[in-house]
């Protein structure tokens, strides 16, 4: 299998954009120490290991109050929140909003896929507004994962989102994907 690469609009939709203002001397040298320099260009892509450390660094440092899977699930929403910002991610954002939900969420792996070179993930219909996702994020980043697919999932409007991680192993995880079902423009749309 090939190396799990991350790519430079990830890292700059979570560093640059969605931590701007939070980005402490501190939290810039630890993720030096780990092979994310923020003072020199992005590299194209960083591997596996790197961004989980990277991610992992952040969390501790900016939310070192809260449970680990709280924290890395913050911190997966400002990213999206930051990637939303970048070019790229202003126009998917702007098609997702189009989509609604449950189409929205049906895009998981080629979404994830436009940041990294390994994401697989499938669907399993639930009810009108709910669904299964079986993702394959390996580790603590799930929950990193679980924060990025809640925010994501607030992007296409959908209301009251919930996204629980439902079962893992060492390799994949299935969340469970909710949201509350609003008039019936909303069903026409999911």
């Amino acid at each position: 299998m090939p190396e799990k690469l991350i790519f430079e609009h990830t890292l700059e939709g979570l560093f640059i954009r969605g931590l701007a203002g939070q980005m402490t001397p501190v939290l810039r040298e630890r993720l030096r120490t780990v092979g994310v320099d923020l003072d020199r260009k992005l590299q194209p892509a960083y591997g596996f290991d790197t961004w989980c450390s990277a991610v992992h660094v952040s969390a501790r440092l900016l939310h070192a109050d809260l449970p680990d899977e709280v924290a890395l699930a913050r911190l997966g929403e400002r990213m999206v929140d930051g990637y939303r910002a970048t070019l790229l991610g202003r126009a998917l954002f702007g098609v997702l909003q189009l989509m609604g939900p449950r189409r929205g969420v049906s895009r998981a792996q080629q979404m994830f896929r436009s940041g990294n070179n390994y994401t697989q993930a499938r669907m399993t219909d639930l009810s009108p507004t709910s669904l299964e996702l079986w993702m394959n994020e390996a580790g603590f980043i799930r929950y990193f994962t679980q924060g990025a697919l809640l925010a994501g999932l607030r992007a296409t409007g959908a209301a009251e989102p919930r996204v629980d991680v439902h079962d893992f192993t060492a390799a994949d995880v299935t969340y469970r994907v909710s949201w509350k079902d609003t008039d019936a423009g909303t069903r026409l749309r999911t």
